[in-house]
């Protein structure tokens, strides 16, 4: 039966908790199939004499017993519901103890204790610890934990869990550990984790001198590749002590790596990850892979101060923590790379999944101010775009402050729950700046559109800049905001003129007027993209073309090149709509040829160059989607470079060659990028020759970045070679997981003719187990999030296929629908066919029975309704 209606959580209803819980102690006697929880908690009440009732939340569990200061309830003295247990007339202090009984076993949703893969393993972030017991599971009790965790010897030889172990012993063929954490935390970073884990360790001297071991526990198998992960630990904790001053608290770190779990979960001392965010072999880790582990390792580890010792008051606060954290690994990962171009990875991310969330129905702000389920608010936008806010904060406060601002938040609020006006609060404080309008990036869903002119006297060498900032179109009573635009200026041979400089943005328009100036050749705006901003364009062709070839900043190079090509794959998708001629710019081809094949740019920046625009930044704006035309536009301008760069092409592919799979220096790893961007051009052709290049990598290698970027290619290849490489791929590694798990996410991506039955009939290949969450990520996330033209496709089957595995996980209560549907959530702007279809589908999902409240907010939220 479907469960009742939740009522709407709202921002503006939140009142404190009326109890605080300084103590719990809990005793989990382990078993997959029958878990029995003894939970203890010290009460007191916040305003004593208050008549408040004491309501612990709780789902699916068993209550065997309620005790009140040690003496037994009988059932009249107390309520309990599927949700709730509530205790009437209770005194100011008191302490509540109750016995439930759990299977994990059971637990498809894979929230609070569950047993997966001959593991038992806690995930409680955002409400999964009232799955485990009784508690208020909300982020503004903190409390200090003892725990106590008995199994099983045999079957579960380690037992772990946050903090430090004081006691163990045990008798016959069950153990137990005892622990301790000193440090008051919520629910939702509470751990407890049993198998029969390797344990991979290494000792870590923090700048003060004490010993931290550093420890990740994971498969006997697994356990010889987690030498990268550990490096990366190392050098987070170490990166988070010399740049922002912060030591690690504890006597050790540990993290535990599950096979077929899609999971990264930061809870105190205790990480829990999915084995394919630890770990990394180049003979089956990809360079994207390396760098990804190495930033949600630093990411995790950042929680620590953000997030642990201070966490959110309420999860309308989720950026708090999970932006604040964002950046933090940003900045982290950029001091291992090439700052400039890594930037750009992040904004092509920013723009391929938060500006479509901010521009449709699922738009929300940083801080949401209503919900029906928190689960659908872990969201680009709080993620991404909370990041790109505090990222403006340090461009406006400068980094040296920055780092003071948040030394100044972490002391003032340690082992406290706050608000992101508390942050704010403290920048304040500390800079003496007012953030008025600042703080409506917080509270504004959307992204202001920033128009520029400009002038120059020649008489008095000055030249004037106007900026003027608009609201989303459509989106009423949006208010000006505070926007960091930082500028810089380049002559006729490009050379600089002058430093950058920051124009502070906060009226509607404002004229920012710059003296003993030569004419500048071209205005360099928008500098390591330092505002969320959509720009509308105010330069011709001849300036952006000097921009790419010339400009320091990779991020404005970069983006006058993206913006050149999306002008152009418009024109040319206009001109075969109108049955025109459409044939591309030879100019523009001549430009990007003399960018890639120069001496001025990195290997890393030619691949980004390299890389043509695709859905959703070629419809960025746009009321109507015309997908058919922007997919013949885009094929005629990749064959087009593919036609100029050719010769040079197969000669430079080859000389990117025997590159050591070893070798994960930036340098290196750029150079991998390029070769797969030149092979992805050369495929433009979609000659046999090509696809013959595309095999022989996928079988030779020599890393996996290379072959799995080949199978990536070839799957959009219409050719018999694309059948054979697949299946000798997956011959090869059907006993890898994580390769098999690549294996489904390239069939997922592909555009070739035919692929959308393809795809289809893989969802029932018997390797896609859906209990492996990290394989149906691959699969299901890699096809509804990322193929922009098969789901697409004019039958409407990807929307049927969709509507059912929406339908399908729901019944399993696993995974997060509104994950699925961000390409779905744009039916509003394709064409006729396409946008009944998707409405179709939608519906078709809201009229099923027994739905839950969360796909169905998902899912009446994308309709409008």
């Amino acid at each position: 039966m479907s469960e009742a209606q939740p009522a709407m959580v709202r921002l503006e209803d939140y009142r404190p908790y009326p109890f605080a819980i300084p103590e719990v102690d809990l005793r989990i006697e382990l078993d997959p199939a029958s878990t029995r929880v003894t939970a203890r908690m010290t009460v007191r009440r916040r305003t004593p004499g208050g008549r408040e009732p004491l309501v612990l939340a709780g789902r699916e569990l068993a209550l065997e017993a309620v005790r009140l200061d040690g003496v037994d309830l009988p059932p009249d003295r107390y309520s309990l519901t599927d949700e709730h247990l509530t205790l009437e007339g209770t005194a100011d202090t008191f302490e509540v103890e109750t016995v439930t009984v759990i299977r994990p076993d059971a637990n498809t949703a894979k929230k609070g204790l569950f047993f997966h893969a001959g593991f038992l393993v806690t995930h409680c972030e955002p409400e999964g610890f009232r799955k485990i017991t009784f508690s208020p599971d909300r982020p503004d009790v903190l409390s200090v934990y003892t725990v106590t965790l008995e199994a099983d010897r045999d079957r579960f030889p380690i037992l772990l869990s946050n903090g430090r172990c004081v006691a163990s012993g045990g008798e016959g063929g069950r153990h137990w550990r005892r622990f301790h954490d000193p440090f008051p935390k919520p629910t939702y970073i509470f751990a407890a984790m049993a198998g029969d884990f390797t344990a991979v360790r290494r000792p870590f001297v923090t700048a003060s001198g004490r010993e931290v071991a550093l420890e990740i526990y994971t498969g006997e198998a697994e356990a010889r590749s987690c030498a990268f992960a550990l490096d990366s630990l190392t050098e987070a904790l170490r990166w988070e002590e010399e740049v922002f001053g912060l030591e690690y608290d504890l006597d050790a770190y540990q993290i535990v790596a599950i096979p077929a779990l899609a999971v990264a979960q930061e809870n105190k001392g205790l990480n829990l990850f999915g084995v394919d965010g630890i770990v990394a072999d180049p003979a089956t880790t990809t360079d994207e892979e390396f760098e990804l582990i190495r930033r949600i390792v630093g990411h995790e580890a950042f929680h620590n101060w953000t997030g642990n010792r201070v966490t959110c008051r309420d999860w309308f606060q989720l950026s708090l923590k999970e932006g604040l954290t964002r950046l933090r690994d940003q900045l982290f990962t950029e001091d291992w790379l090439d700052p400039g171009v890594y930037r750009i990875e992040q904004v092509k991310a920013l723009r391929r999944n938060q500006f479509p969330e901010d521009d449709g129905p699922a738009a929300h702000p940083v801080q949401p101010t209503a919900f029906v389920k928190i689960d659908n608010f872990y969201t680009n936008t709080i993620y991404e775009k909370g990041a790109e806010v505090l990222r403006m904060l340090r461009t406006l406060v400068g980094p040296g402050r920055f780092v003071d601002v948040i030394r100044a938040y972490l002391d003032r609020f340690d082992g406290q729950a706050v608000t992101l006006e508390d942050l704010f609060g403290v920048v304040e404080d500390v800079t003496g700046r007012d953030l008025g309008r600042f703080r409506l990036w917080a509270r504004q869903a959307g992204r202001p559109r920033l128009s520029v002119s400009r002038a120059y006297d020649p008489s008095a060498r000055r030249l004037s800049l106007t900026l003027s900032q608009s609201g989303p179109p459509g989106r009423e009573g949006f208010a000006p905001l505070q926007i960091p635009v930082v500028v810089g200026f380049l002559g006729e041979d490009g050379e600089p003129l002058g430093g950058e400089v920051l124009c502070d943005l906060v009226e509607p328009t404002q004229t920012f007027v710059f003296d003993a100036m030569e004419p500048p050749k071209a205005v360099s705006l928008l500098r390591a993209f330092s505002a969320p901003v959509s720009v509308e364009r105010f330069q011709d062709d001849d300036e952006l073309f000097h921009l790419v070839l010339h400009d320091p900043d990779p991020f404005v190079a970069w983006d006058s090149l993206q913006t050149l090509m999306v002008a152009e794959i418009r024109r040319l998708a206009a001109e075969w709509r109108s049955g025109g001629p459409a044939e591309p710019s030879p100019t523009l081809v001549e430009v990007v040829a003399e960018a890639v094949l120069g001496d001025r740019r990195s290997a890393r920046l030619k691949a980004q160059f390299l890389g043509v625009p695709d859905e959703p930044v070629l419809s960025e704006g746009l009321a109507t989607i015309d997908l058919d035309a922007h997919v013949e536009g885009r094929r005629r301008l990749r064959g087009a470079l593919c036609r100029r760069l050719a010769a040079e092409f197969r000669g430079l592919y080859g000389d990117l060659s025997g590159l050591d799979p070893w070798d994960l220096s930036p340098e290196t790893r750029g150079r991998r990028a390029l070769r797969g961007a030149v092979l992805d051009i050369l495929s433009a052709r979609g000659g046999e020759a090509e696809a013959r290049l595309c095999l022989d990598q996928v079988l030779a290698g020599p890393s996996m970045t290379e072959s799995f970027e080949a199978l990536s290619i070839l799957s959009h290849l219409d050719t018999p070679l694309r059948a054979e490489g697949f299946e000798g791929f997956y011959a090869r590694h059907r006993d890898q997981p994580l390769l098999v798990d690549k294996w489904f996410k390239a069939a997922a991506l592909s555009r070739a003719a035919g692929a959308l039955q393809d795809i289809i009939a893989l969802s029932g290949h018997p390797a896609l187990d859906l209990s492996n969450t990290a394989r149906t990520l691959a699969f299901f996330g890699s096809f509804f999030r990322q193929n922009r033209i098969v789901f697409h496709d004019p039958s409407g089957g990807g929307y049927r296929f969709l509507a059912e595995r929406l339908v399908a996980a729901d019944r399993l209560g696993a995974g997060r629908a509104s994950y699925l549907t961000p390409q779905i959530d744009q039916w509003r702007r394709y064409d006729p066919a396409r946008r009944e279809l998707m409405k179709s589908a939608l519906e078709s999902v809201r009229d099923t029975p027994g739905i839950s409240s969360a796909l169905r907010e998902v899912v009446e939220r994308s309709l409008g309704a």
